[in-house]
């Protein structure tokens, strides 16, 4: 038997305000896209299967130790790969922040290497963002997000996100790096 269709809608909605939040925080600076104008940022559409980078993160954190058993055991079972276009289509076209004007679209690895080696620029940077990890009381949320430009010029980090007044906020920056 599946997640009943109440549980299945507020989990969705919650990853989709965990989606907002986190390109809200990453592309507040940018520029929105518009035609005649380069693309420079863009979203890996699958949401990234998290790693060991991930269980050494919170190794540093005084995260509940059933958060940390959750969170070993979703990563131990096979899950089917998710993306992120559900989530993208919820961002709203008219938005102050323009978020989605910013972003543009969605692509693939493939896809975004054949526009960087066709453009032959280093300056396109692809977000990749993991498949969420809630802790059962849904007050707290851990993403990894990395920002993959070429083999040289990549940065990321495991954020740390609660849940406050109804909306989500990232509290922690965890195991930030670039190369």
């Amino acid at each position: 038997m599946g997640m009943p269709l109440v549980a299945a809608y507020a989990q969705t909605a919650e990853t989709a305000a965990v989606f907002k939040t986190v390109l809200n925080y990453y592309y507040k600076n940018e520029k929105p896209v518009y035609k005649g104008r380069g693309q420079l940022l863009y979203l890996y559409c699958t949401q990234a299967k998290p790693n060991e980078e991930l269980i050494e993160a919170i190794q540093k954190t005084n995260l509940p130790a059933d958060f940390v058993r959750e969170i070993k055991q979703k990563m131990a079972q096979p899950s089917p790969t998710k993306d992120w276009s559900y989530e993208f289509k919820q961002l709203p076209d008219k938005d102050p922040t323009l978020l989605k004007k910013k972003i543009n679209s969605c692509v693939s690895l493939a896809k975004f290497q054949e526009i960087r080696n066709r453009l032959q620029l280093n300056n396109q940077r692809l977000l990749i963002i993991t498949e969420p990890f809630f802790y059962s009381k849904q007050n707290t949320v851990l993403v990894k997000v990395v920002f993959y430009r070429s083999i040289e010029h990549n940065n990321g980090a495991v954020l740390l996100l609660e849940k406050t007044d109804g909306n989500w906020y990232i509290s922690q920056l965890l195991n930030e790096w670039s190369t």
